[in-house]
């Protein structure tokens, strides 16, 4: 299987892989050496660099599934869709749109933390 590029025009390696070569580096290299206080901001730096990339990996897809329950809501934005809440426009729609507020709940999360949205995916 081969790896499309799709960073174009940019060069490789793209911004995921870069990500990914910095974490590694903070996690396997740097942090079995540290100690104490620096260790735990080793391990702290390695977690925030893993969810960015896998923001970045997830970005496409996410931001497409993202406006399509916004549109299936009626909206166009985050911003309209709280404004409808509050208006008390999802009244009467509360299950189609608790689905799409936990919809978006599960991508954050797999994003945050993978985890956690495998745990929050079991019934």
């Amino acid at each position: 299987m081969t790896n499309e590029r799709t960073n174009w025009p940019h060069d490789v390696p793209d911004a995921r892989e870069l990500v990914e070569a910095v974490r590694d580096y903070l996690r396997d290299d740097l942090g079995p050496r540290a100690e104490g206080r620096d260790r735990f901001i080793l391990r702290v730096a390695a977690n925030a660099l893993s969810i960015a990339a896998r923001e970045i990996a997830a970005l496409p897809a996410d931001a497409a599934d993202h406006a399509e329950r916004l549109a299936a809501l009626g909206v166009e934005s985050e911003q309209a869709l709280s404004d409808a809440i509050a208006a008390g426009a999802f009244d009467d729609r509360m299950p189609e749109l608790g689905d799409a507020l936990w919809a978006t709940t599960l991508a954050k999360l797999a994003v945050a933390n993978p985890a956690y949205r495998d745990e929050a995916s079991e019934p």
